[in-house]
């Protein structure tokens, strides 16, 4: 696979002009149809077939009074009193009850997934992939929130609604700065700490790949990784090395009969 940098990445914006001007300060929006393909609803039907061997698997149900998320890895480890479902009990929750499905830990899920993290991961610190995917026009997402990650959204199917907040943390969200739809292809930068919401308008996915500054990271010192010293593990292409061996083509026996020589066409009536 080509290598993808960080420039084709955030493209036409480029990487000196992003770091200068957006990083840290204000959110960026990039619409183009570079990475409309980065994960699609077969790849996420194949990912959700496999359940229940999906790591971290979580279903949003998000209530006046809380965050009521299912996770699968808390009720495997009994540190969340919810029953443990079937598959046909997932499929339920996405079909019947629209419920946002979120999958974590997906940079391995593709190889173009995990080519992105070690880009960023030059830049940045340790980070990680996760799916946001919903069914329907008004699936139940998070509220308005701020993250802790610089957080890059790559949007892949579908169209989704965001608000930006202008106030970050420590502050509560208050005053609202920008408002927009997103489709597939387009990318959303919003910086750590600010305060952002996402509405959906249909069904959709949209990858979050997020990433906590490097300690002491700033544009007069900017500390860059070489992919050689990140700890990430690498892909592996599992399919086996077929040696290739130029083998003499032997003439069919049938072509070395009499009968199939000219004179025996010659002769037919």
């Amino acid at each position: 696979m080509d290598k993808i940098t960080l420039e084709q990445i955030l493209e036409p914006v480029g990487v000196k002009n992003f770091f200068k001007n957006y990083w840290n300060k204000k959110h960026l929006i990039i619409r183009r149809n570079k990475f409309k393909d980065l994960f699609t609803w077969d790849d996420f039907t194949n990912c959700l077939n496999k359940y229940p061997y999906i790591k971290g698997l979580q279903i949003i149900d998000y209530t006046d009074k809380g965050d009521g998320r299912w996770c699968l890895d808390k009720v495997r480890n009994k540190k969340l009193n919810e029953p443990f479902l079937s598959k046909k009990e997932i499929y339920n929750q996405w079909k019947e009850l629209n419920k946002t499905f979120v999958i974590p830990f997906a940079e391995y899920e593709k190889e173009k997934l995990t080519n992105i993290c070690f880009e960023f991961e030059k830049y940045f610190g340790s980070g990680q992939a996760n799916i946001y995917a919903s069914p329907k026009e008004n699936s139940k997402s998070f509220p308005a929130h701020a993250d802790q990650t610089e957080n890059f959204l790559f949007h892949t199917e579908g169209k989704t609604k965001w608000t930006i907040y202008k106030e970050f943390v420590p502050s509560k969200p208050n005053e609202i700065l920008d408002q927009f739809i997103l489709e597939p292809g387009d990318l959303l930068y919003i910086p750590q700490y600010q305060y952002h919401k996402v509405d959906t308008i249909g069904p959709r996915i949209l990858i979050s790949i997020h990433f906590k500054n490097k300690k002491n990271q700033a544009l007069d010192n900017f500390k860059i990784t070489t992919i050689e010293n990140n700890t990430r593990d690498k892909w592996y292409n599992w399919k086996p090395y077929k040696e290739i061996k130029i083998k003499k083509i032997l003439q069919h026996p049938r072509m070395q009969s009499r009968s199939w020589k000219k004179p025996y066409f010659n002769n037919l009536k």
